[in-house]
């Protein structure tokens, strides 16, 4: 159960990404099937680079926020719709991710592959140690090896959940604050009408920008730190990305949708949560159903459309 909340919150990330661009600012945005897949190169191959976790994850989301500014700079600038645009970003950024790993897929390293390490390096200690009740503390000083660090462990002991629920809540707690200000009240209210924060003698640009920037790196953070915790980053690991998260967010608004608590930060994160235990179900005992684990994403895109279909139906009558 541990392994499949880790995955949730970890999904909770790109989720609240597409929550800001799709909710919030009203700007659908495909780029985060791009933007994922970009966080988690650049993050391997900092790693591979001998640049610590911390590091390697902030550059990431950055890197992933930059997509974000070509879509809300082609949108504002060139008045080009945003789903457009994001379709143009995120063909390239499938390119630029190949060309960051130089490769379709690459590793997580686990040590420092400057340098050619003997087995001493590697282990520790010498053969000689196990016969002569040596420790295995032995010190190279001078030769420049350097075990790449990362945060999770896999071992499915709450160490990984700990370190991933943090992050998440502290990104919960920073996105509430920041929704309450002056300016967070401004940028949800030019989601639901760009014509009164016009009116304001705020530039609506400002918004889009951040917004678009915004939403990109949650999801660039997100990739960047699956990569890690999966132990690669694969070019291909971010198809449907937008759609699944579409899924947990829709799935945190029926549940919770009435309440809006903390400006609706919350769906996205509990939604997640939802879409991997139902995931993790469906793969466990969908066979007996004749349903395979690659049916996960079609069920995913059939339920976003049913969902959307019927909230329609239901404005339809009311208007009626």
């Amino acid at each position: 159960m541990i392994p499949i909340i880790e995955q949730g919150l970890l999904l909770s990330l790109a989720a609240m990404g597409v929550y800001i661009s799709f909710r919030l600012v009203d700007l659908p945005d495909l780029t985060p099937d791009g933007s994922y897949v970009l966080g988690g190169a650049v993050a391997v191959v900092l790693l591979h680079a001998g640049h610590g976790w911390v590091f390697s994850t902030i550059i990431a989301a950055l890197s992933a926020g930059a997509a974000g500014v070509v879509v809300a700079f082609i949108t504002t600038r060139f008045k080009i719709n945003s789903l457009l645009a994001s379709i143009m970003v995120m063909t390239g950024l499938y390119s630029l991710s190949i060309r960051v790993m130089n490769a379709p897929n690459l590793p997580v390293p686990k040590f420092d592959t400057g340098k050619v390490m003997s087995y001493e390096q590697v282990v520790g200690k010498t053969p000689l140690d196990d016969i002569l009740g040596a420790g295995a503390d032995i010190k190279f000083e001078g030769t420049g090896l350097k075990a790449v660090k990362i945060p999770f462990t896999n071992a499915a002991d709450g160490h990984d959940l700990l370190i991933i629920a943090a992050i998440v809540l502290v990104l919960v707690f920073v996105s509430w604050l920041f929704l309450r200000t002056e300016f967070g009240m401004m940028f949800r209210g030019y989601g639901k009408n760009r014509f009164a924060v016009k009116v304001l003698g705020v530039n609506p640009d400002l918004f889009a920008y951040v917004g678009l920037i915004t939403g990109n790196i949650f999801t660039g953070l997100s990739g960047a730190l699956f990569s890690m915790y999966s132990g690669f980053a694969d070019v291909n690991m971010g198809i449907g990305t937008v759609v699944v998260c579409l899924a947990a967010v829709i799935l945190g608004e029926i549940i919770f949708g009435r309440f809006e608590f903390m400006y609706g930060i919350l769906f996205p994160v509990i939604g997640a949560l939802l879409y991997q235990i139902l995931l993790s179900l469906a793969m466990k005992y969908g066979y007996r159903i004749g349903f395979k684990p690659s049916d996960m994403k079609l069920l995913t895109a059939l339920f976003v459309i049913a969902v959307i279909a019927v909230r329609r139906f239901k404005k339809s009558e009311v208007t009626v």
